[in-house]
């Protein structure tokens, strides 16, 4: 089974998770959603090109790593939804297929504390 990592040196933007979608405006939240896609999309370009082994799979499953340096708390599922965009740059960029629930499964979620804020994104082919 391969696998890739792609990092972040930043956890998601939190305005983008579940709850702090309300109080987002359109035109802020698209250009948040943005962002998170084209950093995403760039970032996992560059791996790719540093990475010879790696063919999108027909099936992955991607596992989560927050990094953190404080001990606020901070609720994972937000957190994963707030990587949507993030996923949806891997896509573009040809590390997954598709992010739909027939061709991707989520593995695990971890927050960590750390020196430092960091956001890990362990993508794993899963053969058929």
């Amino acid at each position: 089974m391969f696998s890739i990592v792609i990092c972040f040196d930043h956890l998601p933007e939190m305005k983008l998770s579940t709850n702090g979608r309300g109080n987002l405006h359109f035109i802020e939240r698209s250009k948040l959603v943005n962002q998170a896609k084209d950093e995403a999309y760039f970032i996992s370009k560059e791996a790719l090109s540093k990475c010879d082994y790696w063919q999108s799979p027909n099936k992955a499953r991607i596992s989560y790593e927050f990094y953190t340096n404080d001990r606020r708390v901070k609720d994972l599922d937000n957190l994963i939804s707030a990587t949507k965009a993030t996923v949806d740059g891997l896509v573009l960029a040809g590390i997954i297929k598709s992010d739909s629930g027939w061709d991707l499964s989520i593995g695990k979620a971890d927050l960590i504390y750390s020196t430092m804020k960091q956001t890990r994104l362990i993508i794993e082919a899963i053969e058929e």
